[in-house]
């Protein structure tokens, strides 16, 4: 895990290794390092829910989606729906675990359990929920490999991104449709807004990202003094579609594979990365 500045709640310079945001309001995140033991001497299902889950769950603030083994005796796991994303968390005689789960051999075990039990994102949807927001500002040529990125205009992470791809856009070897949202911080939101109703977006987002205040991550737009109903639900909108397909840092990129297929990058990528995608993106199928 990158230790990163607090004041970017969800950025995240590190490739596949995000600043994950809190999982869950109100509890103490654990970083659990136990043994691998037997096999749970009990079912899964005879297992009683922690009482602190069963209280998120009552009052609607977690669902449930499902519960599986672990490789640790009665520790059980839980896939749970938190603020429109799957958190994994685990019981054990009542107490709640948040946090990462580390083998004695430092395997994070966390990663496997997500991929077995948590739902699969459901990529194409959100990309469709993005577009037809209305609210993406398009920069590149149609035929080049395309990329959503998701950014704050107060993230410095995404401010390094901008600057990475654009001579790869300028070259038309790349397209990138930038989503705005708005989190990091107080004046987050109100930039992104002033991008979104700019006259000219393409320039406000040029405008912000050119004189990015590195000292202090700030963007260089001036916040928007209002922000309509409008321009509020696409930040919403924006924000959500981030969650739903795992988005947990600045900027989240979600971008096609070799095999036509969608995925996800979060966090600030390598540019030896951008370069390999457009390239390979760019061969004939």
């Amino acid at each position: 895990m990158s230790t990163l500045p607090p004041s970017s709640r969800r950025a995240s310079g590190a490739p596949r290794h995000p600043f994950m945001r809190p999982a869950l309001a109100g509890l103490i995140v654990l970083c659990l390092t136990l043994p691998a033991l037997a096999a749970p001497a009990r079912r899964v299902s005879a297992l009683p829910v922690p009482p602190a889950l069963q209280a998120l769950a009552r009052s609607g603030k977690v669902k449930i989606l499902s519960r599986f083994p672990t490789a640790i005796a009665e520790l059980t796991g839980y896939v749970v729906r938190y603020n429109g994303s799957t958190e994994i968390v685990y019981g054990q005689r009542g107490y709640l675990f948040v946090g990462e789960l580390i083998s004695p051999g430092n395997v994070d075990l966390n990663s496997g359990y997500r991929t077995r039990y948590a739902p699969a994102p459901a990529y194409g949807a959100a990309i469709r929920r993005l577009d037809q927001t209305g609210h993406l500002i398009t920069e590149g040529p149609a035929r080049a490999p395309r990329i959503y990125a998701i950014i704050d205009p107060n993230c410095s992470f995404c401010y390094r991104f901008y600057h990475m791809a654009e001579p790869l856009i300028a070259a038309g070897r790349l397209q990138v449709r930038w989503v705005l949202v708005g989190f990091l911080q107080s004046t987050s939101r109100a930039r992104a807004a002033a991008i979104l109703t700019a006259k000219d977006p393409r320039s406000a987002l040029r405008i912000d990202e050119n004189l990015f205040d590195v000292a202090h991550e700030h963007g260089g737009i001036a916040p928007a003094e209002r922000i309509t109903p409008a321009i509020a639900a696409v930040l919403k909108a924006h924000l959500d579609a981030m969650d739903d397909v795992g988005g947990t840092g600045t900027p989240t990129l979600l971008f096609r594979k070799p095999d036509g297929h969608w995925s996800v990058e979060v966090g600030l990528p390598p540019e030896s990365w951008l370069n390999a995608y457009t390239r390979a993106a760019a061969r004939p199928r």
